[in-house]
């Protein structure tokens, strides 16, 4: 049975249920947070936003901006790392109010909305990437908006009033946003568009205007975003990835083209499911047999937005299947807030049966202690395996950039040169950069031996060795390779693999 729309909920709907998620998820995440700055990509985005530097690829141009703005908003709340990590936390508890406001709009019923935010938020990837730096608690932040944005140009044009247009045109700015921000956000392409076909079938030849100007808007969000790239490095920040100034660098930073290598074959479909499958039980728990059934049901009782979340989760999951990412888990986060949409769906069903089965045979007191009992035991399954992983998620003590930053500066000897790690090169970036100390070192990452023209590690070691002290940072067989060629002397009390190029030869 489809169901026939309620009344419309009002601001105090909305406010009830995305208020108390966003307050309770930035106080968990900021217990939670990490205080200072990281490894690996957290750092360079811990650094980014304070120099206005260039990104890997893809550049994320409106992340950047965003954290350059955090950073000088945030100030008095801590050191820049800690701003940038705080950041994140925002988005992230943002996203799942946004969430909430979105189930309000669609069941009209706030407590369900406190419900999926909830859900979301105390999934372990979305408590994992609200702690630190990163892209992807802007991404899923932005995903979130477009589904409210696109809700309200739903509500409107059932009206036929002329009101939804602003709505579809703030969504096509913000999709033009989570372009510059992510790739991933290409994606959610698909799903929008059979939305929007789904809510008005007619809109490419009677709203033609309409549509036109949505594209217009998109494109020109798009082109002004990424035009920070060149013009940026042109002026020649601190941090520059790949020097994306001419139409040849732009496009290589811009399309990732460093990483179309790595992308494979996807698994069989058992395979891909039993993926999905366990991801979804382990983020959710109990409350995966609900995430099913609200798809389910969310096809009869609420076709189009349930076919715009299949469309995200799908395409999302086929794109991490063949990306063996570091952290592939960061792309499960729309396909998380998917997830808990759709165990809200599926709790509206439950609470309409319980309407047609007590409240309207008269059983008042029934009905309000049963839905009030489903919604407490709905958040009791998301917040009971919470507190079981809080030790295992808290980062609040994670102080290995800050280890790794201090012993480095400590242990180097004046000009000398440091030929190192993506992990490790972060936080000595963030340590010369963004505060300011050891302007004698040179910090040679990978990239820099492409871009300056070295070729390799060896060719790197060559410019230096003999005329400034020469240390590597490297993993796995690199080190006996170099020791073939290079007398390499361990360094002491750093928390990483360093040697110091003692001389050419190993006699």
């Amino acid at each position: 049975m489809v169901a026939t729309d309620p009344p419309r909920a009002r601001a105090s709907d909305y406010a009830l249920a995305a208020v108390p998620v966003f307050l309770g998820a930035v106080a968990l995440y900021m217990a939670t947070l990490l205080p200072d700055v990281g490894i690996w990509d957290t750092a360079e985005f811990q650094a980014l936003g304070p120099v206005l530097g260039i990104a890997h690829p893809t550049g994320y141009p409106t992340y950047t901006l965003l954290l350059w703005l955090a950073s000088v908003v945030l100030q008095p709340m801590g050191n820049e790392a800690y701003r940038a990590d705080l950041l994140s936390a925002l988005l992230m508890a943002g996203a799942g109010a946004l969430l909430a406001v979105r189930v309000v709009m669609a069941t009209r019923r706030p407590a369900l909305g406190l419900v999926a935010g909830a859900v979301f938020v105390l999934t372990p990837v979305a408590w994992h990437w609200g702690l630190r730096a990163d892209p992807h608690a802007l991404h899923v932040f932005l995903a979130a908006l477009l589904l409210v944005l696109l809700g309200a140009w739903q509500a409107r044009e059932r009206r036929s009033d002329g009101a939804g247009a602003r709505w579809l045109i703030a969504a096509a700015v913000v999709f033009g946003l989570s372009l510059g921000n992510h790739a991933l956000t290409a994606l959610l392409a698909p799903g929008i568009a059979a939305f929007v076909l789904l809510v008005s079938p007619s809109i490419l030849w009677r709203q033609w205007r309409l549509v036109l100007a949505s594209a217009a808007v998109l494109l020109l969000t798009v082109v002004l975003v990424y035009l920070y790239l060149p013009l940026r490095s042109s002026l020649d920040p601190p941090l520059d990835y790949a020097d994306p100034e001419t139409w040849e660098r732009f496009w290589y930073v811009v399309l990732g083209e460093q990483f179309t290598g790595s992308f494979g074959a996807l698994p069989p479909l058992a395979e891909l499911l039993d993926r999905a499958w366990s991801e979804l039980v382990l983020s959710l728990g109990a409350l995966v047999v609900l995430a099913v059934a609200g798809v389910v049901l969310g096809l009869f009782r609420h076709p189009r937005l349930t076919i715009l979340g299949l469309l995200w989760f799908g395409a999302t999951w086929l794109w991490a299947a063949g990306y063996p990412n570091a952290a592939i888990e960061r792309y499960y986060l729309v396909p998380l807030l998917v997830a808990a949409l759709a165990v809200a769906l599926a709790a509206d069903a439950i609470w309409d049966a319980l309407r047609d089965v007590l409240d309207r045979t008269g059983h008042v007191l029934a009905y309000r202690v049963a839905t009030a009992g489903l919604v407490v035991a709905l958040l009791g399954l998301a917040i009971g395996p919470a507190v079981d992983r809080y030790d295992e998620l808290d980062a609040s003590g994670d102080t290995r950039g800050r280890q790794v930053l201090e012993a480095t500066f400590r242990t180097l000897p004046p000009d000398a040169v440091v030929i190192s790690w993506w992990s490790y090169s972060t936080p000595l970036w963030y340590g010369q950069h963004v505060e300011g100390r050891r302007p004698d070192l040179t910090i040679i990452d990978d990239r820099d031996i492409l871009d300056d023209g070295y070729d390799d590690v060896e060719g790197a070691i060559a410019a230096f060795l003999g005329e400034r002290p020469v240390y590597v940072i490297r993993l796995g067989r690199q080190v006996p390779m170099l020791a073939e060629d290079y007398l390499l002397r361990p360094v002491p009390d750093v928390p990483m693999e360093m040697y110091e190029v003692v001389a050419e030869g190993t006699d």
